[in-house]
Protein backbone atom coordinates (compact mmCIF):
# COMPACT_ATOMS: atom_id res chain seq x y z
CA UNK A 1 0.00 0.00 0.00
CA UNK A 2 0.72 3.15 -0.69
CA UNK A 3 2.18 5.83 1.97
CA UNK A 4 1.41 8.91 0.29
CA UNK A 5 -2.24 10.44 -0.35
CA UNK A 6 -3.42 11.08 -3.69
CA UNK A 7 -2.36 14.95 -4.72
CA UNK A 8 -4.65 16.92 -6.99
CA UNK A 9 -2.95 18.39 -9.91
CA UNK A 10 -2.63 22.44 -10.20
CA UNK A 11 -5.22 22.22 -12.65
CA UNK A 12 -8.07 20.45 -10.33
CA UNK A 13 -7.89 22.63 -7.39
CA UNK A 14 -9.81 25.71 -6.55
CA UNK A 15 -6.94 27.59 -5.05
CA UNK A 16 -6.40 30.89 -6.06
CA UNK A 17 -2.77 31.66 -6.26
CA UNK A 18 -2.39 35.36 -5.24
CA UNK A 19 1.15 37.22 -6.01
CA UNK A 20 3.57 37.46 -3.50
CA UNK A 21 2.70 39.64 -0.66
CA UNK A 22 5.86 42.46 0.26
CA UNK A 23 6.61 40.44 3.15
CA UNK A 24 7.40 37.23 1.34
CA UNK A 25 9.13 38.89 -1.50
CA UNK A 26 11.09 40.60 1.01
CA UNK A 27 11.84 36.96 2.51
CA UNK A 28 12.78 35.74 -1.36
CA UNK A 29 14.81 38.80 -2.10
CA UNK A 30 18.67 39.51 -0.97
CA UNK A 31 20.51 37.70 -4.63
CA UNK A 32 18.07 34.22 -3.69
CA UNK A 33 15.04 34.98 -6.22
CA UNK A 34 16.38 32.59 -8.73
CA UNK A 35 18.04 30.15 -6.00
CA UNK A 36 16.65 26.84 -5.59
CA UNK A 37 14.19 26.29 -3.19
CA UNK A 38 15.72 24.67 -0.68
CA UNK A 39 17.76 28.33 -0.19
CA UNK A 40 14.38 30.12 0.25
CA UNK A 41 13.11 27.70 2.64
CA UNK A 42 15.90 27.46 4.81
CA UNK A 43 15.49 31.79 4.83
CA UNK A 44 12.23 31.24 5.96
CA UNK A 45 12.75 28.67 8.52
CA UNK A 46 16.15 31.15 10.24
CA UNK A 47 12.87 33.77 10.33
CA UNK A 48 10.47 31.08 11.82
CA UNK A 49 8.99 32.66 15.42
CA UNK A 50 10.98 31.14 18.61
CA UNK A 51 8.99 28.64 21.11
CA UNK A 52 8.33 31.49 23.16
CA UNK A 53 6.00 33.40 20.65
CA UNK A 54 2.99 35.13 20.83
CA UNK A 55 -0.49 33.82 18.92
CA UNK A 56 -0.42 36.90 17.01
CA UNK A 57 3.52 37.02 15.79
CA UNK A 58 2.67 33.11 14.51
CA UNK A 59 -0.17 34.47 12.59
CA UNK A 60 2.24 37.11 11.36
CA UNK A 61 4.81 34.52 10.48
CA UNK A 62 1.83 32.81 8.82
CA UNK A 63 0.57 35.02 6.57
CA UNK A 64 3.74 36.51 5.31
CA UNK A 65 5.31 33.22 4.16
CA UNK A 66 1.48 31.70 2.89
CA UNK A 67 2.37 32.36 -1.00
CA UNK A 68 5.47 30.51 -1.04
CA UNK A 69 3.96 27.92 1.06
CA UNK A 70 1.17 26.81 -1.22
CA UNK A 71 3.55 26.79 -4.21
CA UNK A 72 5.88 24.50 -2.07
CA UNK A 73 2.77 21.90 -1.26
CA UNK A 74 0.93 22.53 -4.86
CA UNK A 75 3.99 22.04 -6.71
CA UNK A 76 6.99 20.34 -4.86
CA UNK A 77 4.58 17.78 -3.41
CA UNK A 78 6.26 17.01 -0.20
CA UNK A 79 4.70 14.42 1.97
CA UNK A 80 2.89 15.55 5.22
CA UNK A 81 5.84 14.83 7.68
CA UNK A 82 8.53 17.15 5.49
CA UNK A 83 5.26 19.80 5.38
CA UNK A 84 5.78 19.13 8.99
CA UNK A 85 9.29 19.35 9.66
CA UNK A 86 9.17 23.02 7.35
CA UNK A 87 6.06 24.15 8.95
CA UNK A 88 5.89 22.86 12.53
CA UNK A 89 3.46 25.88 13.27
CA UNK A 90 0.66 24.84 10.55
CA UNK A 91 0.07 21.96 13.05
CA UNK A 92 -0.19 24.40 16.24
CA UNK A 93 -3.71 25.40 17.73
CA UNK A 94 -5.95 26.11 14.76
CA UNK A 95 -3.86 26.75 12.08
CA UNK A 96 -4.98 24.14 10.03
CA UNK A 97 -8.25 25.85 9.94
CA UNK A 98 -6.40 29.04 9.13
CA UNK A 99 -4.98 27.92 6.46
CA UNK A 100 -7.86 26.56 4.90
CA UNK A 101 -9.59 30.53 5.44
CA UNK A 102 -6.30 31.76 3.77
CA UNK A 103 -6.61 29.37 0.80
CA UNK A 104 -10.70 29.74 0.27
CA UNK A 105 -11.78 32.52 2.49
CA UNK A 106 -14.08 30.21 3.48
CA UNK A 107 -14.76 30.69 7.55
CA UNK A 108 -15.14 26.68 7.23
CA UNK A 109 -15.89 26.85 11.17
CA UNK A 110 -18.90 29.65 11.44
CA UNK A 111 -20.00 27.91 8.27
CA UNK A 112 -21.14 24.60 9.05
CA UNK A 113 -22.37 26.00 12.22
CA UNK A 114 -24.56 28.09 10.89
CA UNK A 115 -25.51 25.09 8.42
CA UNK A 116 -26.01 22.55 11.16
CA UNK A 117 -28.22 25.20 13.00
CA UNK A 118 -30.56 25.24 9.82
CA UNK A 119 -31.11 22.05 8.92
CA UNK A 120 -29.65 19.72 11.51
CA UNK A 121 -33.75 19.31 12.23
CA UNK A 122 -34.68 17.97 8.73
CA UNK A 123 -30.91 15.69 7.96
CA UNK A 124 -32.20 13.70 11.97
CA UNK A 125 -35.45 13.28 10.37
CA UNK A 126 -34.22 12.04 6.62
CA UNK A 127 -32.05 9.88 8.83
CA UNK A 128 -34.70 8.03 10.75
CA UNK A 129 -36.08 6.26 7.15
CA UNK A 130 -32.97 5.37 5.86
CA UNK A 131 -31.26 2.09 6.98
CA UNK A 132 -28.34 1.87 9.13
CA UNK A 133 -28.76 5.08 11.18
CA UNK A 134 -30.59 3.62 14.60
CA UNK A 135 -27.73 3.22 16.62
CA UNK A 136 -26.08 6.61 15.81
CA UNK A 137 -29.76 8.17 16.24
CA UNK A 138 -29.99 6.43 19.50
CA UNK A 139 -26.70 7.76 21.17
CA UNK A 140 -27.28 11.03 19.80
CA UNK A 141 -31.01 11.32 21.80
CA UNK A 142 -29.62 9.84 24.95
CA UNK A 143 -26.72 12.38 24.89
CA UNK A 144 -29.14 14.93 24.35
CA UNK A 145 -31.69 13.69 27.86
CA UNK A 146 -28.18 13.68 29.81
CA UNK A 147 -27.10 17.13 28.38
CA UNK A 148 -30.20 19.33 27.55
CA UNK A 149 -28.29 22.65 27.64
CA UNK A 150 -26.22 21.12 24.81
CA UNK A 151 -29.03 20.05 22.23
CA UNK A 152 -27.42 22.45 19.47
CA UNK A 153 -24.27 21.00 19.83
CA UNK A 154 -25.08 17.67 19.92
CA UNK A 155 -28.15 17.70 16.93
CA UNK A 156 -24.60 19.79 15.03
CA UNK A 157 -22.93 16.10 15.99
CA UNK A 158 -25.63 13.47 15.16
CA UNK A 159 -26.06 15.92 12.10
CA UNK A 160 -22.13 15.49 10.63
CA UNK A 161 -22.01 11.88 11.58
CA UNK A 162 -25.19 10.99 9.49
CA UNK A 163 -24.06 12.82 6.16
CA UNK A 164 -22.16 10.26 4.90
CA UNK A 165 -24.81 7.44 5.54
CA UNK A 166 -27.64 9.62 3.47
CA UNK A 167 -25.01 10.02 0.82
CA UNK A 168 -24.80 6.80 0.82
CA UNK A 169 -21.07 6.19 1.90
CA UNK A 170 -19.90 4.86 5.48
CA UNK A 171 -18.71 6.97 8.51
CA UNK A 172 -15.82 4.53 9.35
CA UNK A 173 -14.12 5.44 6.41
CA UNK A 174 -13.29 9.17 8.16
CA UNK A 175 -14.23 8.47 11.67
CA UNK A 176 -13.17 5.67 13.71
CA UNK A 177 -14.23 4.82 17.08
CA UNK A 178 -11.07 2.81 19.61
CA UNK A 179 -11.16 1.73 22.82
CA UNK A 180 -11.50 4.62 25.50
CA UNK A 181 -7.74 2.89 26.66
CA UNK A 182 -6.55 1.96 23.48
CA UNK A 183 -3.56 2.66 21.32
CA UNK A 184 -3.88 4.93 18.53
CA UNK A 185 -2.38 3.08 15.79
CA UNK A 186 -1.82 5.30 12.64
CA UNK A 187 -0.23 2.59 10.41
CA UNK A 188 -1.86 2.43 7.24
CA UNK A 189 -4.17 5.02 7.14
CA UNK A 190 -3.21 7.38 4.55
CA UNK A 191 -5.88 9.98 3.66
CA UNK A 192 -6.81 11.89 6.20
CA UNK A 193 -8.85 10.22 8.91
CA UNK A 194 -10.16 10.73 12.52
CA UNK A 195 -9.91 7.96 15.43
CA UNK A 196 -11.77 8.91 18.60
CA UNK A 197 -10.97 7.04 21.70
CA UNK A 198 -14.58 5.50 22.43
CA UNK A 199 -17.80 6.67 21.27
CA UNK A 200 -18.03 10.57 19.24
CA UNK A 201 -20.45 11.99 21.88
CA UNK A 202 -18.45 10.61 24.87
CA UNK A 203 -14.94 11.38 23.81
CA UNK A 204 -12.35 14.19 23.86
CA UNK A 205 -9.46 12.60 22.76
CA UNK A 206 -9.70 12.77 18.45
CA UNK A 207 -6.87 12.35 16.49
CA UNK A 208 -5.85 13.44 13.30
CA UNK A 209 -3.75 10.98 11.17
CA UNK A 210 -2.26 11.12 7.53
CA UNK A 211 0.28 9.65 5.71
CA UNK A 212 0.79 7.27 8.56
CA UNK A 213 1.22 10.12 11.15
CA UNK A 214 -0.70 11.36 14.02
CA UNK A 215 -0.24 15.15 13.08
CA UNK A 216 -3.11 16.56 15.87
CA UNK A 217 -5.54 16.06 19.10
CA UNK A 218 -8.64 17.59 19.83
CA UNK A 219 -10.69 17.74 22.69
CA UNK A 220 -13.84 18.62 20.22
CA UNK A 221 -15.44 16.72 17.83
CA UNK A 222 -16.58 19.52 15.56
CA UNK A 223 -13.49 21.47 15.65
CA UNK A 224 -11.85 17.82 14.67
CA UNK A 225 -13.79 17.60 11.93
CA UNK A 226 -13.53 20.35 10.32
CA UNK A 227 -10.12 19.84 10.60
CA UNK A 228 -10.41 16.62 9.00
CA UNK A 229 -11.78 17.99 6.01
CA UNK A 230 -9.62 21.39 5.87
CA UNK A 231 -6.50 19.20 5.91
CA UNK A 232 -7.48 17.93 2.34
CA UNK A 233 -7.09 21.43 1.01
CA UNK A 234 -4.78 22.36 3.15
CA UNK A 235 -2.21 19.44 2.03
CA UNK A 236 -3.57 19.78 -1.49
CA UNK A 237 -5.25 15.60 -1.42
CA UNK A 238 -7.72 14.05 -3.73
CA UNK A 239 -11.36 13.56 -1.67
CA UNK A 240 -11.17 9.55 -1.69
CA UNK A 241 -13.91 7.98 -4.16
CA UNK A 242 -15.10 6.57 -0.50
CA UNK A 243 -15.92 9.63 1.13
CA UNK A 244 -16.15 11.42 -2.13
CA UNK A 245 -20.00 11.99 -1.82
CA UNK A 246 -19.47 13.47 1.45
CA UNK A 247 -16.56 16.14 1.17
CA UNK A 248 -18.32 17.34 -1.77
CA UNK A 249 -21.33 18.12 -0.18
CA UNK A 250 -19.74 20.01 2.23
CA UNK A 251 -17.80 21.46 -0.25
CA UNK A 252 -20.53 22.45 -2.39
CA UNK A 253 -24.13 22.20 -0.80
CA UNK A 254 -22.41 23.69 2.76
CA UNK A 255 -19.63 25.85 2.21
CA UNK A 256 -20.86 26.81 -1.41
CA UNK A 257 -17.49 26.39 -3.10
CA UNK A 258 -17.89 26.81 -6.84
CA UNK A 259 -15.54 24.52 -9.67
CA UNK A 260 -16.24 23.06 -12.17
CA UNK A 261 -16.39 19.57 -11.00
CA UNK A 262 -20.17 18.00 -11.38
CA UNK A 263 -22.25 17.44 -8.52
CA UNK A 264 -22.61 13.97 -7.40
CA UNK A 265 -25.99 12.76 -7.71
CA UNK A 266 -27.01 11.74 -4.61
CA UNK A 267 -25.77 14.90 -3.11
CA UNK A 268 -28.51 16.64 -5.39
CA UNK A 269 -30.65 14.55 -3.84
CA UNK A 270 -29.87 15.94 -0.34
CA UNK A 271 -29.72 19.08 -1.41
CA UNK A 272 -33.18 19.24 -3.52
CA UNK A 273 -34.96 17.26 -0.17
CA UNK A 274 -33.16 20.16 2.29
CA UNK A 275 -34.65 22.93 -0.23
CA UNK A 276 -38.36 21.52 -0.19
CA UNK A 277 -38.16 20.86 3.58
CA UNK A 278 -37.09 24.93 4.02
CA UNK A 279 -39.81 25.79 1.06
CA UNK A 280 -42.39 23.56 3.47
CA UNK A 281 -41.08 25.25 6.72
CA UNK A 282 -41.65 28.48 5.39
CA UNK A 283 -45.11 27.78 3.77
CA UNK A 284 -46.02 26.62 7.09
CA UNK A 285 -44.96 29.91 8.97
CA UNK A 286 -46.88 32.07 6.43
CA UNK A 287 -50.05 29.97 6.96
CA UNK A 288 -50.10 29.91 10.64
CA UNK A 289 -52.68 32.86 11.80
CA UNK A 290 -51.90 36.09 13.39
Amino acid sequence: MSSRGKRKSAMMTAEVMPGPSSAVEAAMSGGEGDGPSSTKKSKLLKDEPSTSTTEEEIKKFMNNTFDIRRNFINFEDPTVAIIRETYPYLFKERQILSEFERITEFDLDQTLQQYCVKNSGPIIEFAKHCPGTGALLKAGDKIKMEQPDLKQYWDMVTCICLLPTLLRENLVDCIIEVAEDAQVDAKGKIVPVLVSRGSVFKSDEFFLIIEEEVVQEYEEFTIAFENLFAAYWVFNMEYPQTLHNTYTFIQKAILKMKDNIPIPTQCKQLMNRLQRSDAQKKQRSRSKPE
